[in-house]
């Protein structure tokens, strides 16, 4: 006897069922970005996109999607279709991408770790915070090296080098009978701030590298080291680390190629664009000063990844995204050859 067994769970949804093999479609809410894509091409029109714009402004708390679990086939395709992996099908607990037989997008992202220099301006600019740079700094004492020291006899206890001092290395107690100087060296750079601030010349001081130059520096030892990783759950491919990245360390593929364009007539600057947008290519304009209207949308093209989101959002129908090339894998399947070209109409 063939068992076939249907699973809705309550957080998204997630379907089961099994007979030869086990097919199971699962929900990411929190990667969905709400384009609708998995909606328009799913072929028994068994999922619903709700409205994003409340949902990202968190007016209301609901899942981005309902599947209609009585109409999916689990045909895997609204899964395949997803850009940013949102929907996740697998067939006996392996994943279609995986799987030879199911195409899928050509799309990358990476960090080289022997370019990168672990900066941390893609982790700071990732607009779906999937990027983490962990890096290991050097040792300030095996940059800067010096000499330091106070006469105790000649030090009035001001507190001038204390509050001067840019590396927060001096320490200074005024309590009357109780005074008292400290220097950390391993916080001073010896820039000798301080004993140009003194006014007693209470402090001596000497920096070996600006009097004698670098001869005792070891090169090695001011090498910063780390290592990156992308999530990719998270990441949608935009572009962003690789445009912002100063040594060309990360690199991106993006799945679609395409147009955006905004009316600006139409548009009311009502910012449900610049919510939805998972790529931070919306944005309102610098004010020119108080009290300004500002009438337009800024965009950042480049980082696009044509999901329509915006478009969808959109409640004037100012936005137009087009999508003009899909990247993907070769497939002999008619249908999944129609759902990608009709991705572009």
């Amino acid at each position: 006897m063939i068992a076939n067994t249907k699973e809705v769970k309550d957080e998204g949804f997630d379907i089961k069922r099994s007979a030869e093999e086990v097919r199971n479609l699962s929900f990411k809410d929190h990667i969905c970005i709400g384009c609708g894509i998995c909606e328009s091409t799913c072929p028994v029109d068994a999922i619903t996109v709700d409205d994003m714009g409340p949902i990202v402004r968190e007016e209301v708390d609901v899942s981005k999607i309902d599947i209609d679990k009585d109409k999916c086939v689990l045909c895997g395709m609204c899964s395949g279709l997803c850009p940013v992996n949102a929907l996740d099908f697998t067939i006996d607990n392996e994943p279609i991408s995986t799987i030879d037989a199911y195409p899928h997008y050509i799309a990358s992202a990476e960090i080289d770790d022997d370019t990168c220099i672990y900066c941390q301006r893609c982790e700071v600019a990732c607009p779906r915070e999937a990027i983490t740079i962990a890096r290991s700094l050097p040792e300030r004492s095996d940059l800067v090296t010096g000499e330091i020291e106070v006469d105790e006899e000649t030090c009035i206890h001001c507190g001038i080098c204390d509050e001067m001092c840019p590396a927060d290395a001096i320490d200074v107690d005024r309590t009357p009978g109780a005074e008292n100087i400290e220097i950390n060296k391993d916080k001073c750079v010896y820039c000798l701030i301080c004993k140009k601030s003194c006014p007693v010349n209470a402090i001596k001081a000497a920096c070996r590298i600006c009097s004698y130059g670098e001869y005792d520096i070891d090169p090695a030892d001011a090498v910063t080291t780390g290592s990156s990783f992308i999530d990719d759950e998270l990441c949608v491919k935009c572009g962003w680390c690789e445009e912002i990245c100063p040594v060309d360390a990360a690199k991106v593929k993006k799945q679609y190629e395409g147009t955006l364009d905004i009316d600006q007539d139409k548009c009311t600057v009502c910012g449900t664009c610049i919510d939805v947008c998972p790529c931070d290519v919306l944005s309102f304009p610098e004010s020119p000063g108080p009290a300004t209207v500002v009438n337009n949308i800024n965009k950042d093209e480049q980082y696009c990844i044509h999901c329509g989101a915006c478009e969808r959002a959109c409640p004037v129908d100012a936005i137009d995204v087009k999508i003009t090339n899909v990247d993907h894998t070769p497939t002999k399947s008619k249908s999944w050859i129609e759902k990608f070209e009709a991705l572009k109409n």
